[in-house]
């Protein structure tokens, strides 16, 4: 526990420092390219304070252009922060609506082009998946994690069909992505964080395009994922 609270502190440290050095830089063009730069320099130096050794499969194929949606399961807080090394440029998020009102990191966000999420209202879901469909098809690359929250035992949960109707809706390529060992560092409701290896894979591109019933789908995304779960990582 006293690890994984030093390197809270120490993230929202850097937020807070990052943030407020960068702003002048994030009013210009090159703003969002310098935000996500100076994102991944801050992960990988607190993933390798903490011990998290980082593997990646697949990564040299990744696209970078055109309409994409990564869709990766869901395990552990570290999740998002390991992902975003992993992916190439820019590359927005669905977030609650609350992180918005955080000072600084909301501001942030938006500048970002995060999509706020209000599962409670149908109507600005609604929206939401309309605003991130748009953002896909101007070619900002989205990343979702179909479960929705994470697995408490690393088995996948049951795919929610919004962001299924997001990469739809936007005629876009879905990028099957595996997280493996994330669990093991940083259990759901757990404080304690441990040293270990960490594996994303990434697989081959899937197209999306309208249909009735996206079912059919979401099985055959979540096949891909679940293909990769069942091999070992080192400790």
């Amino acid at each position: 526990m006293p690890r994984f609270v030093l390197l809270l502190i120490l993230t929202w440290l850097y937020i807070a420092i990052a943030g407020l050095i960068s702003l002048p830089v994030l009013l210009t063009p090159y703003g969002l390219t310098w935000l996500y730069a100076e994102a991944r320099v801050g992960v990988g130096c607190l993933f390798r304070l903490a011990g998290i050794k980082l593997e990646f499969a697949g990564r040299e194929a990744l696209p970078r252009h055109g309409r994409v949606v990564y869709m990766a399961n869901h395990q552990s807080f570290l999740d998002p922060p390991a992902l975003l090394l992993a992916m190439p440029g820019p590359v927005s998020f669905l977030a609650k609506q609350d992180l918005f009102r955080v000072p600084l990191l909301g501001w942030v966000m938006r500048r970002g082009d995060f999509v706020p999420v209000n599962r409670e209202d149908r109507e600005q879901a609604r929206q939401s998946v309309q605003r991130a469909a748009e953002q896909v098809r101007q070619g900002r690359p989205l990343l979702v994690f179909p479960e929705g929250t994470r697995s408490a035992d690393g088995t996948l949960l049951p795919f929610r069909m919004g962001v299924f109707q997001i990469a739809a809706q936007a005629e876009a390529m879905i990028i099957p992505v595996t997280i493996q060992g994330t669990r093991n560092c940083l259990a759901r409701k757990s404080w304690r964080l441990h040293p270990g290896s960490v594996r994303i894979t990434i697989h081959s591109p899937i197209p999306a395009r309208p249909a009735p019933d996206l079912s059919p789908l979401a099985e055959q995304v979540k096949d891909v994922i679940a293909s990769s779960l069942s091999e070992s990582i080192a400790i």
